[in-house]
Formats: structure tokens, C-alpha cells, sequence
């Protein structure tokens, strides 16, 4: 048992990264913007362009992404805790403190443990179609296996379900495909376990999920939907559709996304 936790340490220790790589526009009240699973802080650019007109924005690439050493890995999964760890960090060495989050898709949990990990760094926290509950290990072990065999078809295949059309498809294929295999495949495995680990009370700041598609008319179906997607014992959680976009939503819909987040933003201090 103790070679095993010595072994971890080691692992951990040797494929530990620094703090992500990230671009800085703007002057204003702080916003760092967390990019999904095979992308980079370019996904960001044209939301981050409007909010630095009166916000210091920091886009990140995530461990990994825009050619940056990948992330902490243990036993096949990225780790989720050290990277919260070092964003939290990034937030204050850039005296951005309170800080307003927002994550994209896979950096939706990301951007939850971060608050965790330092709860007065923020003053509110955006999803983007995103979740806080672990994703079955049956529905991501398929493109975890075939990623290792054909990345490309393994992405496109992964993406072509949620993008808009071919075109969005092959841009996120490209982009991802900068990444190495073993870095998608840990953050997959990540996606298995509950990256908050049961802590999803904890997050008493005030949240936004800002979901693709159009709201469940049936209230039960709706209720099960978001208790299976984590969102269930959430003190101050608030949810806003957008019917005609898909998991994309700052690139579907930027202008009722831009007004979304701001009005959430303007409520902040109440």
C-alpha cells in the first residue's frame, strides 16, 4: 500500500504541468474563460473581444492544448484538483480577485473544482452546456479505445453529434488533433469520476447554466435531466436556453449569449 500511494506521488510529480498558458485582453472586473474538451483558448475569441471592452479577460489553454505540457495524470485520468489548484492561483497572481468563471463543456467541472479549491477567488461561475456529475464510463470508453487506434475518425465521430454541420466538425477535429492522444484520453477518464467529489453543495456562489437547445416542457422529465447532470443540490443555480443552438453556444448564439452572461454578471451583487 505504500509503494502504490509512493508510486502515485511519482506519477503525479513527474507529469505535473505549470500553470496553463493563457491570453490577457482587456481592463475591468476579472473573467476567466475555461475552453471544452479538444479545444484551446482560441474557441473564446470572438465572446472575449466584446467582454474586454469593460472586463480584463483571461482565456487559458488547458494542460495540454496550444502546445503546452499536458496535465496531471493519475492512474490514466487528468487531474482535476491540481489543475483547479492552478487556476485558482492564476486568478489571483493576476489580481483578478473576485473573479467571474465560465466554463464550456468539459471546463464546466473544471471550473467547479477551481472555485473549490479557493471559494473566495469568485464571486459567480457559468456553465456552458456543460455538467457537474460524472459521466458513465460505458459512453466514453468507446471513443477512449478508438481515439488510440484513428484520432481523426475517433473525433469526428465524438464532435459530429453536438456541432452544427460538417464545417464546425472538421474545425474541431483539427483542432483537437494538436493535441497528443494521451492527453484525450486522460480527460475523457476524468469525465468518470466525480471531479467535485460529492461537494456540489459547496458551490454557494452563484450559478449559471447557459444550456443548448430547448427546455424540457414536461417538469419531471426536466427535474430528473438536471439532478442527472449534477445540478440537483445546488444552493443558487439558475438556467437559460437557447433553442436554435447547439454545444457550441458562445459561437451559435453569441449575441444572447453575451446578453445572458452579462445579465447574470449585472445580478451578482444583489
Amino acid at each position: 500500500m505504500r509503494f502504490r500511494a509512493l508510486a502515485l506521488c511519482l506519477t503525479a510529480f513527474c507529469l505535473s504541468a505549470a500553470v496553463p498558458q493563457f491570453q490577457k485582453i482587456g481592463k475591468g472586473p476579472g473573467i476567466l474563460l475555461i475552453h471544452g474538451f479538444g479545444g484551446n483558448k482560441e474557441v473564446w475569441t470572438g465572446v472575449a473581444t466584446e467582454l474586454a471592452r469593460d472586463h480584463t479577460v483571461i482565456s487559458v489553454d488547458l494542460p495540454g492544448s496550444g502546445g503546452s505540457p499536458g496535465p496531471t495524470v493519475i492512474d490514466g485520468h487528468a487531474e482535476f484538483g491540481a489543475l483547479g489548484k492552478d487556476l485558482a492561483t492564476l486568478v489571483r497572481k493576476e489580481g483578478l480577485v473576485p473573479c467571474l468563471i465560465v466554463g464550456h463543456s468539459m471546463g464546466g467541472p473544471i471550473a467547479a473544482r477551481t472555485v473549490l479549491e479557493d471559494p473566495t477567488a469568485f464571486r459567480g461561475l457559468a456553465l456552458v452546456d456543460s455538467f457537474l456529475s460524472a459521466l458513465p464510463a460505458a459512453f466514453m470508453e468507446p471513443t477512449i479505445t478508438a481515439l488510440g487506434k484513428d484520432p481523426g475518425p475517433a473525433l469526428a465521430a465524438f464532435f459530429g453529434h453536438v456541432s452544427t454541420g460538417p464545417a464546425q466538425t472538421e474545425n474541431l477535429v483539427k483542432e483537437a488533433l494538436r493535441i497528443p492522444t494521451p492527453t484525450l484520453q486522460a480527460y475523457l477518464r476524468a469525465l468518470t469520476l466525480d471531479s467535485l467529489q460529492g461537494r456540489h453543495g459547496d458551490l454557494r456562489l452563484p450559478l449559471l447554466q447557459l444550456a443548448a437547445g430547448p427546455r424540457e416542457q414536461d417538469p419531471a422529465k426536466e427535474a430528473q435531466t438536471l439532478a442527472q447532470f449534477g445540478f440537483k443540490a445546488l444552493p443558487a443555480f439558475r438556467i437559460v436556453h437557447f433553442p436554435t443552438a447547439k454545444h457550441w453556444v458562445m459561437w451559435d448564439a453569441q449575441d444572447g449569449f453575451l446578453v445572458a452572461l452579462r445579465s447574470f454578471e449585472a445580478g451578482l451583487g444583489r
